[in-house]
């Protein structure tokens, strides 16, 4: 019977005694911590190098604003009675360049700063419906846009910016510059103005002017230097199949295709051949099956292998055990046959 109640006992334990796991609710009317505009945006704020300033910021489309009339005094239509309205709205740039704000229909922003804009939203308040106003335009999060970046860097193509970012940002977001790139020229193509830019002298001295914010339409081109100028062409490649590095390399693995990239750089990426890895035998198998041998120099293409094989010297030594055992067990024979001559003389 003991036996029996224990057993029920610890069923009884087992069934309700389970702890609960679920995460209790809120209470009504409660909000996380999160400040309300980033919670309501899913963001959080960009890092800048100095606070936006509004009358040097230029609106575009993409930019999210926050625009507040407080204070609006006018008069009812149809009573003639006066009343107080305030107006608190979170408003996107539409793609066009124009901002909805209501009870003032659209106003297009293009080419207009932060400052301009809210002196405009006063005016019109002033002039069309309110005697007394306060207008208030906050800016929220910052628009992104693409411009081209193309040339003698790794990833050609559009990249995705915002209008704090700076010309050597966008070449770090192409991948950085090839090899073969010039090592002094960079060109920012504005308005259909190629801007040589030095970046050295941002590198060195700090000089912002060699280092600009980007804007919409601008186009950064790189050179190729004056060796590979003529071959430029046959550095660029739509096909982004991987490489992959296999054999007797420190990190053997796949790496991201880089035209006009050697086997040799393709290993040195790989961390390099170890010492048991033969430099001499290295080869590249193309993807329709062709292979090259001694290829250290080849120009790798897209989809390649390269097999860096294992050096002659290491493959003796690595069956050294066998060779040992064979001299073992010659010598053996060898004792035992001038035993045998010394018995039977």
């Amino acid at each position: 019977m003991n036996r029996l109640s224990l057993a029920l006992y610890l069923l009884f334990v087992l069934v309700f005694g389970q702890t609960n796991q679920q995460i209790p609710l809120l209470p009504t009317g409660t909000e996380p911590q999160t400040p309300i505009l980033y919670r309501e945006y899913d963001t959080v704020p960009l890092a800048l190098e100095k606070p936006i300033h509004p009358s040097t910021y230029f609106l575009g489309p993409g930019d999210r604003l926050r625009i507040n009339i407080s204070g609006g005094i006018f008069e009812e239509p149809i009573s003639g009675e006066w009343a107080l309205e305030n107006i608190d709205n979170y408003i996107l740039v539409d793609p066009t360049g124009n901002l909805i704000v209501p009870r003032f229909g659209p106003i297009n922003v293009l080419g207009m700063t932060l400052a301009a804009l809210e002196h405009e939203v006063s005016r019109r308040a002033k002039e069309q419906i309110y005697e007394e106003v306060q207008v208030a335009v906050n800016l929220i999060r910052v628009r992104t846009f693409r411009i081209l970046a193309y040339g003698a860097v790794n990833q050609p193509g559009f990249i995705s910016v915002t209008p704090v970012t700076r010309l050597i940002d966008c070449i770090r977001y192409a991948k950085g510059v090839h090899k073969y790139a010039h090592s002094d020229s960079v060109y920012l193509i504005r308005d259909g103005e190629r801007i040589r830019i030095d970046l050295r002298k941002f590198l060195v001295e700090g000089n912002l002017e060699n280092n600009p914010v980007v804007r919409e339409g601008d186009i950064i081109y790189v050179p190729f230097n004056d060796d590979m100028a003529e071959q430029a062409r046959s550095f660029t490649e739509y096909n982004k199949n991987q490489v992959i590095v296999t054999g007797f390399v420190r990190s053997p693995g796949r790496i991201a295709h880089m035209p006009g990239y050697s086997a040799r750089d393709y290993i040195a990426m790989a961390g390099g051949i170890l010492d048991i890895g033969n430099e001499a035998g290295c080869k590249i198998i193309r993807s329709n099956g062709t292979q090259l041998g001694r290829a250290l120099e080849e120009i790798v293409k897209p989809g390649d292998i390269i097999d860096v094989p294992e050096a002659a010297k290491s493959k003796l030594f690595k069956n050294m055990g066998a060779v040992q055992s064979l001299t073992s067990v010659a010598s053996l024979i060898l004792a035992w046959m001038a035993i045998d001559r010394t018995n039977s003389q």
